[in-house]
């Protein structure tokens, strides 16, 4: 699958989270594939993010200011928004009745909060231009239905999928997209690798895997949209 193949003719794309282990190689499909993209985080890497191709904007999308002057920003130096991805989530073990109410609080506001003030964010534009294109991040365990072990962030990710899923359904009749992706492991990240050294990677998923995965989502057309997005890691 070449970039090529898969030109986004200059559309415009927010990615947030754009400067960690997952959203850099997003952004590089993006890019190589044609687009402009505005790499969002609180405290971007100016300099880095340049490098990429990109445009860094600074905001913070726990709050509703935050979000807002994401768009503005975007479309003051980008001229437009066509699309959001979300990378923005937390992770954290523990047995449900073992956690606190910080846990509670971070799973939700980092994983739930920041995407639907995004959303919020991006929506009115979208729907303005009648096209766009959303996609969030869930997990295994909101495919699944099921994390013991880990039950405020499996909350926290079957809300982010049934969210977007009743997002999808409100924009009937519309060219606006909807794609939930779901890794169905252990991604390839230096902070997995730091907290598992004993554990073989090459069994994780890589994440350009998952940026090539989302790509091909949003270059689909109306009818042959790419709603759902397991990416599976290796057969043991």
């Amino acid at each position: 699958m070449s970039a090529s193949s898969l030109a986004l003719g200059g559309r415009v794309f927010l990615v947030t989270g754009g400067g960690g282990a997952i959203g850099q190689p997003v952004v590089r499909a993006l890019v190589r594939a044609g687009g402009k993209v505005a790499v969002v985080e609180r405290k971007p890497d100016e300099a880095s993010i340049a490098q990429a191709g990109a445009l860094a904007v600074a905001a913070d999308l726990s709050t509703v200011a935050g979000a807002e002057a994401m768009v503005h920003e975007t479309r003051s130096k980008l001229g437009r928004v066509d699309g959001l991805v979300h990378t923005i989530g937390a992770f954290a073990m523990g047995k449900v009745y073992e956690s606190d109410l910080a846990t509670y609080e971070r799973m939700f506001d980092l994983n739930v909060r920041t995407l639907f003030l995004a959303i919020r964010a991006v929506m009115p534009g979208f729907l303005a231009q009648k096209s766009g294109f959303v996609c969030g991040f869930a997990s295994l365990p909101a495919w699944t239905g099921s994390a013991p072990g880990s039950g405020l962030y499996g909350a926290a990710k079957s809300a982010v999928a049934t969210m977007l899923r009743s997002l999808d359904g409100d924009l009937t009749g519309t060219d606006i997209g909807v794609s939930i992706v779901y890794p169905m492991g252990v991604v390839d990240t230096p902070a997995n690798r730091k907290d598992m050294p004993d554990a073989d990677p090459n069994q994780w998923i890589d994440p350009e895997e998952i940026a090539q995965s989302i790509l091909f989502a949003a270059t689909r057309g109306p009818r042959g949209r790419i709603t759902e997005l397991p990416v599976s890691p290796p057969r043991a």
